[in-house]
């Protein structure tokens, strides 16, 4: 496969459906694809080696902090010739037609992508401010639950598919726990498919992050072109800093850094779990680690994704290791690779472990040979570490005025309920279906108050089955020797409440899918998966 270096042909700035590829640059998992748009870099990357050419998001309006002034009543589409309308007079009065709200979104990942899409389909303005100069191929695989597949099938049909064709599903697939020293299978979470039949939801994937990004992206320059739809812009290396709302106007300023800002009619903090929107929300120090609120898990977490290849590979979804102190987590990625989390057992922010491959063959030294293996797969250069926090549910309001919170930035979770990503899709599902109900300004305020009030319970519930599951585990290690217990008490339980658990978490479904439609995607996904792991190892 070879990628193209895409510009804009045309000198209004309406980018052309079928750009023409003005050079070529050899293949890479992580090939940078940049097209120029109405002046502004647009930078994109290939994070799949089976992905069609030219199919990247040159309309998308990116642009770097500080090259404008960015207040709402001077930005312009750049992408199409088209405006916006304004307010309009409604029975005499002045009301507010839905497509003229200006909504700004702090934070560029994975919840603010999917938000602008939400509200572009109201057909809003969105302004979304991300902190990073320009998107880059990183994190490996994630959980997109059911529940997150049925709200990105019930927001685009377009979108939903280009996930499929991105991800491996977990049909098909066995996933659960293992004891860690001899690699014995303790538990499965037959739930993971059993549910979504029953019930006629949309299988649970496994998508690397960057190809989630990839295809939020590539969704935003598509309704960029849509009359029908609003607008996004997108202002890269740019963070915001506080907001400010001004009662007369009823407009809320962002404040970025170097003195620039944004100006918008409603400000949403989706800048993660050390949101800087939520700092000045609810008057908190605004810092990391032991420097903000958040909570210190116990562990220490090392990841890395090396190719290799098992004799399980394409029947494992994803596997727990558990054992004392620690535990191990490996999930099988696309093109042949496995992505491997080791829990470690840790105070918090101790200190950078140079030799990282080294501590962690000596940590896990008398674990089963599967864990080991992966180890000595990777290198230091490969292998990530970062102290894991979390936050307790926050049951004070996400919203003050015109200003609310979403996704990790009101209630980050523990990666072991695989609800991160689903929960902020949830989100600004809800979210922009009220903003959408929005008949004038007055109304904001108590829409997003009607937010929090929908959202509040499920996610506090969510957060709490994650840092259950993390004190089940350290609860169960001890008692693994005893087998007995684990067969004959603990083993008929669990079951029951795994059933519970994903069954809770699926609940959120606003649209379904048959299971024979379900089953014949998977198959064709895992056709495909499989393709592209033969074809990584044999080169």
């Amino acid at each position: 496969m070879q990628t193209n270096i895409v510009t804009c042909t045309r000198a209004c700035g309406q980018c052309t459906d079928d750009p023409q590829p003005s050079s070529r640059v050899p293949d890479a998992a992580s090939e940078k694809v940049r097209g120029l748009c109405s002046g502004a870099l647009v930078h994109m990357y290939n994070v799949s080696m089976f992905r069609p050419r030219c199919q990247y998001a040159s309309c998308i309006v990116l642009r770097r902090s500080g090259m404008s002034n960015t207040k709402s009543s001077s930005v312009k589409s750049r992408c199409k010739t088209r405006q916006l309308p304004t307010y309009a007079r409604v029975n005499g009065s002045s009301a507010l037609r839905q497509d003229t709200l200006h909504i700004v979104v702090a934070g560029g990942g994975l919840g603010g992508l999917y938000l602008a899409i939400c509200l572009m389909k109201k057909g809003f303005y969105v302004t979304v401010i991300e902190r990073t100069a320009e998107y880059r191929n990183f994190g490996g695989p994630i959980q997109l639950a059911s529940n997150g597949m049925s709200v990105l099938k019930a927001t685009s049909r377009r979108l939903y598919e280009s996930v499929q064709q991105n991800s491996r599903p977990f049909w098909g697939t066995k996933s659960g726990i293992k004891y860690g020293y001899t690699g014995d299978w303790m538990f499965t979470f037959d739930a993971i498919t059993e549910i979504p039949k029953r019930m006629e939801l949309p299988f649970a994937v496994c998508i690397d992050r960057s190809d989630l990004q990839y295809c939020l992206l590539n969704e935003i320059r598509s309704l960029n072109l849509e009359d029908s739809c609003g607008q996004t812009e997108i202002i890269m290396d740019a963070t915001v800093t506080s907001y400010h709302q001004d009662s007369r106007t009823g407009k809320v300023r962002a404040n970025l850094e170097h003195g620039t800002h944004v100006e918008g009619d409603v400000l949403i903090g989706a800048d993660g779990i050390w949101s800087t929107v939520r700092s000045q929300m609810f008057d908190e120090q605004n810092g990391r680690g032991s420097k903000s609120t958040a909570s210190y898990t116990g562990y220490k977490l090392f990841s890395s994704l090396p190719l290799y290849q098992t004799d399980d590979f394409f029947e494992i979804g994803y596997c727990a290791y558990i054992g004392p102190d620690n535990y191990f987590v490996t999930c099988p990625d696309r093109h042949g690779r496995i992505q491997w989390y080791a829990f470690v057992k840790s105070s918090p922010e101790s200190d950078y472990v140079e030799d990282s491959k080294s501590f962690l063959l000596q940590k896990f030294e008398r674990w089963t040979p599967e864990v080991r293996a992966l180890l000595a797969q990777s290198e230091n250069i490969d292998i990530s570490q970062r102290d894991l926090w979390d936050r307790p549910p926050c049951l004070r309001s996400w919203s003050n005025g015109r200003v609310a919170l979403l996704g990790d930035s009101c209630h980050a979770t523990m990666p072991n309920i695989g609800q991160g990503s689903g929960l902020a899709f949830e989100d600004a599902f809800v979210l922009s279906n009220l903003l959408g109900e929005v008949k004038h300004p007055h109304d904001i305020c108590g829409a997003l108050n009607k937010y929090y009030a929908q959202r509040i319970w499920r996610t506090a519930t969510i957060q709490g089955l994650g840092r259950m599951n993390s004190e089940a585990i350290k609860i169960l290690t001890p008692l693994l020797p005893i087998k007995s217990l684990i067969d004959f008490v603990i083993s008929p339980f669990l079951p029951l409440v795994f059933i519970a658990q994903f069954g809770y978490c699926y609940s959120f479904c606003p649209e379904k899918e048959a299971a024979v439609t379900s089953i014949s995607s998977a198959a064709r996904m895992n056709e495909r998966h499989i393709e592209e792991c033969m074809e990584s190892w044999h080169q």
